[in-house]
């Protein structure tokens, strides 16, 4: 369970970055009402210094022999700390985690910021000092693509698997209202991600896109899916609101999670 939750953790963590900073140039002052009119190039584009505070939910529930409910809330800071080039480092701290799980029956509460921790809360908050006691570091281009990644408590990153295979990849051109594109990218140890992602809406505030994608194992079988949407402030880039809806297995069973996530 503990590589679990924080893979999932990570592949949420990964999908938010991707969709939380400055857009190249200003397309506040841009004119793009219309679905006929000026297309905007995307890029990631933060400056040294940049903290971004997100707090993230995660619903997963799965059915079956091994019936699992859990409730996760997650407070976090996300950092921009260098900039070589187009190459960004991000820095990601974990500052709370609380958690609500039935799992077979079993029921389990965990906050990690109460003062003392008993019986399987216990458990879990050692299992959980990993994220909560180092910061994550990543490199990322300004077209998402993970160059590096550092997971505290961990021998290596492929125990997590390509992590860096699940970010979401920014258009090569500019983009405008109902404009999509797509990328396939290898999970190691796992399979291939197939992704597409979609402008719905740019408003005079907002800038909407939507995503989906499968995931599919080594002989090519799909055994996984997502859809979800962003909603991108146009004066900052930031993510105001981001939704993923997810159906894929972990650890032999077929898990639903819906996840949100809302800057602060």
């Amino acid at each position: 369970m503990k590589k679990s939750l924080i893979a999932i953790c990570l592949f949420t963590l990964l999908f938010n970055l991707n969709c939380s900073k400055t857009p190249d140039g200003d397309i506040a002052n841009q004119s793009i009402e219309s679905v006929e009119g000026d297309k905007v190039l995307i890029r990631l584009k933060p400056r040294v210094g940049d903290t971004q505070k997100t707090i993230m939910t995660m619903d997963m529930s799965a059915d079956g022999t091994q019936s699992m409910k859990m409730n996760m809330v997650m407070n976090m800071d996300m950092k921009v700390t260098d900039k070589q080039d187009n190459l960004y480092t991000y820095e990601v701290k974990y500052n709370s985690i609380k958690m609500n799980m039935n799992a077979g029956g079993m029921e389990m509460s965990y906050d990690s910021n109460a003062k003392e921790q008993s019986g399987m809360g216990a458990i879990m908050h050692d299992q959980m000092k990993a994220l909560l006691n180092k910061p994550i570091s990543m490199k990322m281009s300004d077209q998402g693509k993970i160059s590096d990644f550092s997971l505290p408590g961990m021998a290596n990153n492929q125990q997590m698997g390509d992590m860096s295979s699940i970010s979401i990849p920014l258009p090569e051109k500019p983009v405008g209202v109902g404009d999509s594109w797509a990328a396939e990218r290898p999970l190691e140890g796992m399979g291939n991600m197939k992704m597409n992602m979609k402008v719905d809406k740019i408003t005079v505030d907002d800038l909407i896109i939507e995503t989906s994608g499968d995931i599919s194992d080594t002989s090519g079988t799909k055994i996984g899916n997502f859809d979800g949407n962003y909603k991108l402030d146009r004066s900052t880039g930031f993510t105001k609101d981001g939704t993923i809806n997810m159906d894929l297995p972990v650890q032999g069973q077929q898990m639903k999670m819906k996840i949100n996530f809302k800057s602060l």
